[in-house]
């Protein structure tokens, strides 16, 4: 397991906060690359101590999401965006940060069981105010809770059922998560109201996995992350500042972009499933 980290944007730790915000993605690197370092020297790592972004070039704090790699996991070293057009936010095509830390691109997930939610002050130190107990928990002494989605983060196929799951520590286990109160399966016992969790060996399950559904929408390349009625919820895949603007797509970070549209629009839907390979280990960067 390699430990890596997630700076978070200030409208990022809300959500967290507020919410229970618990889907992981985009810009990461190893926690020890940046050990130590200052809110400004991390802000200017990631190209974004500029009038247009959220910090400004000397932050008092910033708040990142410490966590380690799970089987899953699909980090990607950032290459050349393939959709032509302007990008007023930082790319990192050459995979590695201005500072010449070495970046991942990870594809959205749910966050891992024990990622830990710090701020970094302004003289390096550290105060961690949350951490994460799993998809039937969610993060401590938030003041939400934020379901699981079957379209974010692992899954496992256990005695017939497909229920979101989290892996433990140790990777060994995974802790299935019923959400609703009808038919709860045996051996399921309260986490929270409505929400039931049971935890079971990976070598019982059929299957641990994640998936993936992406497709376009008004020609622009998309991954669906929830569908309600005849609505769904995407996420821009390759954004522009044109797409951007043509979608009226909001904003979650700077090169995170998301919006909702009628699930006909969307077509050539294709699924993509990530399974643990024996030759990533235990989902470390590759």
């Amino acid at each position: 397991m390699t430990v890596m980290e997630k700076m978070l944007v200030p409208a990022g730790m809300q959500r967290i906060v507020e919410q229970g915000y618990d889907a992981l993605s985009g810009p990461v690197y190893r926690a020890e690359d940046l050990f130590r370092a200052t809110p400004a020297e991390r802000v200017a790592a990631h190209g974004l101590a500029g009038e247009v972004f959220p910090y400004g070039p000397d932050p008092e704090h910033v708040d990142i999401v410490r966590f380690g790699t799970t089987p899953t996991m699909d980090l990607r070293v950032p290459g050349v965006p393939v959709t032509p057009g302007e990008r007023p936010w930082p790319v990192y095509d050459k995979g590695f940060l201005l500072n010449a830390v070495p970046v991942w691109d990870l594809t959205m997930t749910r966050v891992p069981v024990e990622a830990r939610f710090v701020r970094v002050d302004r003289d390096g130190s550290e105060r961690e105010f949350s951490r994460y107990g799993g998809g039937a928990w969610g993060w401590q002494r938030a003041k939400g809770y934020f379901p699981p989605l079957h379209l974010i983060g692992p899954r496992a196929n256990w005695r017939g059922l497909d229920l979101p799951c989290s892996y433990t520590v140790d990777h060994g286990s995974v802790e299935l998560v019923w959400v609703g109160d009808e038919a709860v399966p045996d051996g399921f016992t309260p986490a929270r109201p409505r929400v039931h969790s049971r935890v079971v060996p990976v070598a019982e399950c059929d299957q641990v996995f994640e998936v993936e559904l992406r497709g376009r929408w008004r020609d622009a390349p998309v991954r669906i992350l929830q569908q309600a009625g005849q609505e769904a919820l995407l996420l821009l895949l390759d954004p522009t500042f044109e797409s951007v603007n043509r979608l009226g797509a909001v904003a979650l970070e700077p090169s995170l972009f998301q919006a909702t549209a009628p699930i006909s629009e969307v077509t050539d839907v294709v699924g993509l499933v990530n399974e643990p390979a024996p030759s990533r280990g235990s989902g470390g960067p590759r």
